[in-house]
């Protein structure tokens, strides 16, 4: 804690509370004066002096609380600005990119540092932009994934264009609050494009395995039936020969046996699903 006393002989007035404020740090300064004179007051605690006093008015119980006042406003400033730095690193330091837009005119407010990497504006550039620039159109592309995203809840179905033109898959996350009496988005973009390609991908083998089981379904089964169509009319027609007889029953056997195979893959591949 200072008490500075604006007496002093050497200097005096804004001079004086500015050098001893910038030697004090984080030391709460109270000034002390005979003199009332309110334009100057309100000016030292605009400076960051703590309280202002004459000394005239001064008393052992005025100065107590006024000390502990001053230590704890201090303090809680202190507090204050630590908790903003640490809110501040988790959004600048964040290594997905964060911006900030006006829900009125979507006009971006600001925006981290893993935004102007990612997207390749500079933070003026992005300033003069609305969260309409960056999105892309719509595209039959963006329908055809747009099962993806729902099967994988990856967050809205959308696509961000790039200073450069490039378009990616975003996964969006979004919250609404008020900034300084300002109704603002916050959103989080995550690029998930190679995660939207990679389930593409599984998306286009799935249907291939259908087209397999279709296949496995009606064609490789037609020869088959008539095959057993075959050993069936051979059955009922019957045969004095016991040789032959037992070849019809271990043919006959062995064509159920590759027709339920058939029927079991055929099954389970119309049953994948993208997200098996």
């Amino acid at each position: 804690m200072i008490l500075l006393d604006l007496s002093l002989p050497d200097k005096n007035g804004v001079a004086l509370v500015q050098e001893m404020l910038q030697i004090a740090g984080n030391t709460p300064v109270i000034v002390l004066t005979g003199y009332t004179d309110v334009t100057f007051s309100i000016k030292s605690i605009s400076l960051g002096v703590e309280d202002y006093l004459l000394k005239e008015d001064l008393s052992p119980d005025l100065l107590y609380r006024t000390i502990v006042y001053a230590i704890q406003r201090k303090k809680a400033v202190k507090a204050l600005e630590e908790s903003e730095k640490r809110y501040s690193d988790l959004y600048q330091f964040s290594p997905e990119p964060v911006m900030v837009y006006d829900m009125s005119t979507l006009k971006f407010l600001s925006v981290n540092k893993a935004a102007i990497v990612k997207y390749g504006y500079s933070e003026l550039e992005f300033l003069n932009l609305t969260m309409a620039d960056i999105e892309a159109e719509d595209s039959d592309e963006d329908n055809i994934s747009a099962s993806i995203f729902r099967e994988f809840k990856l967050g809205v179905n959308t696509r961000h264009r790039k200073s450069n033109g490039e378009l990616f898959y975003v996964a969006i996350h979004s919250s609404m609050l008020q900034l300084n009496n300002q109704p603002v988005t916050i959103i989080n973009a995550s690029d998930i494009s190679q995660t939207v390609e990679y389930l593409k991908a599984i998306e286009v083998y799935t249907v291939k395995l259908k087209e397999i089981a279709w296949t496995q379904s009606h064609i490789v089964r037609a020869p088959l039936s008539r095959m057993m169509g075959i050993v069936n009319v051979f059955k009922h027609i019957g045969s004095t020969n016991p040789e032959f007889a037992d070849w019809i029953i271990h043919f006959d056997n062995s064509a159920k046996e590759l027709d339920d195979i058939i029927l079991d893959i055929t099954r389970k591949t119309e049953a994948v699903k993208i997200g098996d």
